[in-house]
């Protein structure tokens, strides 16, 4: 082993020169940034040593080539420097660790000291940081020694966040200095005992790869359609005596803001901007660039849905300058602002006047309220099947044992409760729910007795879900019901509920357990309430009533170990997420404030509108977009600011709730998978590639490709799954309970008024606030405690602030 330490790191090298231990010297809870080969072999994760933080493999002169299969020569300088030799072929690689003060530097370096020239297809390092879910029931491990991996690419500038999962710094920065990194990708390990009878059942790992070398082998059907970053795909020719360097600095930071003005400091462009906006909306940028930079031009790409080209802009001569603008009022500045009238992705290149480059990745959606349309449409035309249906005949497809298939029937309901019904498509939700929910869920229909449908136990989060579809049915005009009164599903949502809430009612041990866990009825159980008082429902609601306040007092005491933090799985953001929210509602602001946290550190940030996603791993076994999560733990974010007040959580909440959209929009051409119009996919992979399927490699899918799989899990859950969208709609409905009608002005640090889902132009003595909400009604100055509502069943897209007060404008 090599030891390198310094005051600030201490770094452990294995007899192979692979990364085992970094870890910061002030850090209380000494947490190994690296993946641990020890916890490997504890975990039973074993022959994954090729895997190790600097073990790299290579495509040379037609040849694939391992680290593991060779022996390199480690070379010890003084307590702060080694390096990596390895000799291959015609090639030697050379891995050089640095410690200077707060900085590591770590260098990849390809040389050809042969007298005959070498090709590449390939050159890929395992970049294994401590993205880890610990099986481990001590939560604080998982919060406190395990991070989210936050990744920025494109140019010259790659970067990425490693984010303690607690959300505490000090947080690394990996910053590249020298050399383009093509992708990132991940390869996942995990264990998952969910059939037998076990909570929590999964755990797991996803070591991350960096691939410096790439001609899209690794991820073909990726590489065809991704327009965006496919043209960094190639082949590299290494000359007699030529070298190729790759040098990155690792840098602890406190939180975003930091970790991007260090960035500034190394030489990395500063932006912000909109990651996504409907057409007619308006993008803005921000750019600062360090002193000794100068901006050459900026070039827009764009790929118009329903077509196939690429259209080119140079929009240089719309970036209006600022004085003082980098680090320490150096350097020079610029904004940016451009009106998009047409749906479609985006790259926007900077290009430096000493060549280099570096992007942003932004998106134009359709007008929302016409994709909820265009998706109501779709579920009602192709996804229900009526009374001729061979097997549950009135149900959605694709069929499932599991709750979150029900959010097709939330979403249907919620959508025509806010806007003009459309009387076939409650039709056919209601006759799903009475017709084939009650009786598929519930043996009989009866509500005290659950059907186990996963063997021999039943799933308590799946009455969440049913509970919510009959609240809805409760909530809709009479007139459009054709089965039951409104008044009739009220009384079966606090039934549903209340045997949801209540241990007694449930003869297992699991169950039992787990009706004491959080649950997106949450979303719904305080208007439930208040409708069961109002429409005289008493035995109900004081049931209900008490019911919830003992898991309100339950909750109370519970969090304060992190306990909600805990599902199926041992560290979930399906947890943590709506345990904030449960506490905002309940008024324990102290304790939500301390799961907030969670949330702020799983919710990404990139120069990639789809890299700023609720961090997820495990219906895609890599990073990625996961609609019902991530919508879900975005609107959690939301109630936290609207309770907690901080604007952090305002700006989390909007650019992951917009990253979900990608799983629905149809103009998106950058992925395999395309969509029609009203389809949907329930999960976008991040990774490039995701090394356990390459095929999902920055492509949208649903759990449908896993039917057939080798994993017993997976065969059980999914062998009956025809379809990519079996597990979405909860999260629009979330969506509409908050974006979906709603537009937030704050000011920022710099006392300037900021505006989140819509766009603000500047009066003489005022500002006129555009909603992009789909529905808009509502708009909110939080810090002023000023509010606008427009009247019941209106819409008002456009208001006016002025004097402390807000107007309607015409």
């Amino acid at each position: 082993m090599t030891i390198l330490s310094n005051e600030k790191y201490r770094i452990e090298l294995s007899g192979r020169g692979a990364m085992e231990a970094l870890v910061m010297q002030n850090d209380p809870h000494k947490m190994n940034w690296v993946i641990d080969p020890g916890y490997l072999q504890q975990a039973g994760y074993k022959d994954d040593d090729d895997k190790l933080f600097g073990e790299w493999t290579m495509r040379l002169n037609g040849k694939n080539l391992r680290s593991t299969d060779l022996t390199p020569k480690i070379i010890q300088e003084g307590p702060c420097h080694a390096t990596v030799e390895f000799t291959v072929s015609s090639v030697v690689i050379t891995l050089v660790y640095t410690l200077e003060g707060e900085q590591l530097r770590w260098a990849v370096n390809l040389s050809n000291p042969s007298d005959k020239s070498a090709s590449i297809n390939g050159l890929h390092v395992w970049f294994s940081l401590a993205y880890v879910m610990y099986r481990d029931e001590n939560v604080l491990r998982n919060m406190r020694e395990s991070c989210a991996v936050f990744t920025h690419l494109g140019g010259d500038f790659a970067k990425f966040a490693a984010v303690r999962r607690s959300n505490e710094g000090p947080h690394l920065g990996v910053y590249s200095m020298e050399g383009r990194t093509v992708a990132t990708g991940s390869y996942c390990r995990y264990c998952n005992r969910f059939l037998e009878q076990i909570s929590p059942s999964l755990d797991g790992l996803l070591y991350h790869r960096l691939s410096l070398v790439e001609d899209g082998a690794s991820m073909s059907e990726s590489a065809a359609a991704d327009w965006i970053y496919g043209s960094a795909y190639q082949t590299l020719k290494l000359e007699p005596e030529q070298s190729k360097l790759w040098e990155y600095v690792f840098l602890p930071f406190q939180d975003m803001d930091e970790f991007y003005l260090r960035g500034e400091v190394l030489g990395h462009p500063r932006w912000s901007y909109t990651p996504v906006l409907p057409r007619d909306g308006v993008f803005q940028a921000s750019l600062s660039l360090p002193d000794g930079q100068a901006l050459r031009e900026l070039r827009l790409y764009s790929a118009p849905g329903g077509s196939d080209v690429i259209r080119e802009e140079d929009v240089t001569a719309q970036a209006q300058p600022l004085t003082g603008a980098g680090q320490n009022g150096g350097g020079s500045g610029y904004t940016l602002s451009l009106h998009r009238s047409e749906p479609g992705e985006h790259k926007l290149e900077l290009r430096l006047e000493d060549g280099r480059r570096d992007v942003l990745v932004w998106n134009v959606l359709e007008p929302v309220s016409t994709l909820l349309k265009r998706r109501a449409e779709w579920l009602a035309a192709r996804s229900y099947e009526g009374e001729e249906a061979a097997e549950r005949p009135h149900a959605f497809r694709p069929l499932s044992n599991q709750g979150e298939s029900l959010g097709k029937l939330a979403f249907l309901l919620m959508n025509n409760s806010m806007t003009t019904p459309v009387p076939e498509q409650v039709a056919k939700t209601e006759a799903a729910a009475v017709l084939d929910m009650k009786s598929h869920w519930f043996i009989d229909g009866d509500f005290s007795r659950p059907r186990p449908l996963y063997g021999d136990f039943y799933r308590i989060y799946d009455f969440d879900y049913i509970g919510h579809v009959f609240y809805l049915l409760s909530r809709m005009d009479g007139g459009l019901l054709k089965l039951n009164p409104p008044r009739v599903y009220l009384g079966w949502a606090a039934e549903v509920m209340c045997m949801r809430l209540d241990p007694d009612c449930h003869p297992g041990q699991r169950e039992k357990d787990e009706s004491s866990l959080n649950g997106v009825f949450i979303l719904y159980i305080q208007e439930l309430l208040k409708d069961l008082e109002g429409e005289g429902l008493f035995e109900w609601h004081e049931r209900l009533l008490k019911l919830w306040e003992r898991f309100g007092r339950s909750m109370e005491i519970g969090v304060q170990q992190y306990g909600g933090a805990v599902t199926e799985h041992f560290y979930d953001n399906a947890g943590f997420g709506p345990t904030c929210e449960t506490l905002c509602r309940l008024g324990i602001t102290s304790e939500a404030a301390r799961y907030g946290q969670l949330i702020l550190a799983n919710i990404g940030f990139s120069n990639d509108y789809r890299l700023q996603n609720p961090d997820r791993w495990w219906e895609a076994l890599s990073p990625m977009i996961h609609s019902l999560w991530g919508g879900l733990v975005a609107a959690s974010a939301l109630v936290a600011y609207e309770h907690l007040g901080d604007p952090e959580y305002l700006e989390a909440a909007y650019r992951s709730t917009m990253a979900v959209f990608n799983c629905y929009d149809w103009n998106v051409r950058s992925t395999p998978r395309r969509l029609e119009p009203g389809e949907a996919a329930s999960t976008y992979s991040v990774a490039a590639p995701n090394l356990n399927m390459p095929e999902l490699s920055r492509n949208r899918f649903g759990q449908s490709v896993f039917v057939g799989a080798s994993d017993p899990l997976f065969a059980s859950l999914f062998s009956g799954v025809s379809g990519d969208d079996w597990d979405m709609g909860e999260e629009l409905v979330a969506y509409l309970l908050g974006f979906g009608t709603t537009a937030y002005l704050y000011r920022d640090s710099g006392g300037q008024m900021r505006c989140v889902n819509g766009f603000i132009t500047e009066e003489e003595d005022g500002w006129i606030v555009t909603s992009y909400a789909a529905y808009p009604s509502r708009v909110l100055l939080l810090e002023d405690k000023l509010e606008f509502r427009a009247p019941q069943g209106t819409l008002q897209p456009r208001v006016r602030l002025r004097d402390g007060r807000f107007s309607t404008c015409l």
